[in-house]
């Protein structure tokens, strides 16, 4: 008879993010008994619990290393990943960055310490149409995940923090953003970011920046 594991694993769940309902379609029968199936499997350290009803098989039992870009937007649907975590990503700013800070439209700001590292979700209430305006899809390894452009992640960024527009100095020595970096930005750029918020700190961060040289 096929453990737990292996029948997770025959599923096709070895490098992928589950939840209860995948569970539910692998094992059957009741809530309860699926219960206990997991909390063995925790208790064995084959499975390891990102958040509640979602979890993962234990690194020994994976086909490939999990992404932890992967894991975060698997761990929290439509979300996507920005602020620093974005920016280090493409290059932008010189820190290796530990925690993966992603994006939620809806929920509360929340965290998640997991033997894969911390994930951060912060709310941002933004415009809900253009919510994945600037962001876009990307994959590590054939795993698929959202990110924020450097545009976006910097506006997520000034959004959050409450920043006021100090002029080009906060990006080039605060943030230690290269200028040729800023220079690569189009008018386009601005234009898909911009109506995404509605606080005019961000709005006015957005157009000042857009015409600074």
């Amino acid at each position: 008879m096929l453990t737990s594991t292996e029948k997770l694993q025959q599923a096709g769940f070895a490098s992928r993010v589950f939840t209860e309902k995948d569970l539910a379609r692998v094992f059957g029968g009741t809530p309860a008994r699926r219960y206990g199936l997991v909390n063995k499997a925790l208790a064995k350290g084959e499975l390891i619990r990102i958040r509640r009803s979602v979890y993962i098989l234990a690194e020994k039992y994976r086909t490939i290393k999990l992404s932890q870009f992967f894991v975060a937007s698997r761990t929290i649907y439509k979300s996507y990943v920005s602020f620093e975590s974005a920016l280090s990503y493409h290059g932008w700013i010189p820190e290796r960055v530990t925690i993966v800070i992603s994006v939620i439209n809806k929920g509360r700001t929340r965290n998640f310490e997991t033997p894969l590292g911390e994930f951060k979700y912060v709310y941002l209430p933004v415009n809900a149409l253009e919510f994945l305006n600037g962001v876009a899809r990307q994959t590590i390894n054939g795993q698929a995940f959202f990110i924020a452009k450097p545009l976006r992640a910097l506006a997520d960024y000034v959004y959050d923090r409450k920043i006021e527009w100090m002029g080009i100095d906060f990006l080039l020595e605060g943030l230690r953003i290269e200028a040729e970096n800023l220079n690569r930005l189009r008018f386009d750029d601005f234009k898909e970011v911009l109506p995404v918020f509605r606080a005019k700190r961000v709005r006015s961060f957005l157009q000042v920046s857009s015409t600074t040289d």
